[in-house]
């Protein structure tokens, strides 16, 4: 490793002494001859993933393209457009995905039709697969490492960020594809016509899942990671894949 773990030196955004990772930041110049493109929402629009990537990873040229809140089908169309300009740069390049919860954008909805299922999970882990395929075919021919952030990964075999976040004495709830955080189930309960699930059970299925969350020692009130160490060891298992393919 290149530096110290930030996780070593600070306990949350500051040390035993009270300072911030300014303090600490690493000065030195480094020639970067690959690019690591990093997407996904919230959970990879931190800080805290940032600086573990700057720290630990400075061979490499980070482009972070991750957005609070954005939904898997943003993210598949920045993707594909990205593509076709990194194919013009003569560099080696890594991409790593984490998809999201399903049913951010009415765009996820479209993908599949909802008559074919008897509730809602059923029907956005068959969205996700969709989604997931879509973005193996965009980046076909690079290395890749794709996964969730905190939703089942039910597309291959990769583990989810969340499994890096510390312990939890509640079981992680199996192929749920949504906390219910844009009121989702409200947009689908309107339309029942279309929709003909049972809301009251997916709705407890999503709940289980945000208290799954919740009860992580490094997950924040806000459903975040809350330390450096996950991404730390979110990473390290990122590029352990990555050495194996």
């Amino acid at each position: 490793m290149y530096n110290k773990k930030l996780s070593e030196i600070f306990n949350g955004r500051h040390d035993d002494d009270g300072y911030a990772w300014p303090f600490h930041a690493n000065d030195k110049l480094t020639t970067r001859k690959k690019i690591f493109y990093a997407i996904g929402d919230s959970w990879l629009d931190r800080d805290f993933f940032n600086r573990v990537f700057h720290n630990q990873y400075p061979e490499y040229f980070l482009i972070n393209r991750s957005m609070c809140a954005v939904s898997n089908s943003v993210m598949n169309n920045m993707l594909k457009e990205d593509v076709v300009f990194l194919k013009n740069l003569d560099v080696d390049v890594i991409f790593m995905v984490a998809l999201s919860e399903v049913g951010r954008s009415k765009l996820d909805l479209k993908l599949v039709d909802p008559k074919h299922f008897s509730n809602t999970h059923e029907y956005f882990g068959e969205i996700l697969k969709k989604q997931y395929q879509s973005i193996q075919e965009i980046i076909n021919g690079y290395s890749n490492f794709i996964t969730t952030a905190y939703i089942t990964n039910n597309f291959n075999e990769n583990k989810s960020i969340i499994d890096f976040c510390g312990h939890s004495k509640l079981i992680k709830p199996k192929n749920v594809f949504s906390v219910y955080s844009n009121g989702i189930f409200e947009f689908l309960k309107d339309r029942g016509k279309i929709f003909q699930f049972n809301f009251a059970d997916d709705l407890g299925k999503a709940i289980e899942l945000k208290n799954f969350l919740l009860s992580h020692d490094n997950i924040d009130e806000k459903i975040h990671p809350d330390r450096y160490k996950p991404y730390e060891d979110f990473l390290e298992n990122v590029f352990l894949n990555l050495q194996k393919t």
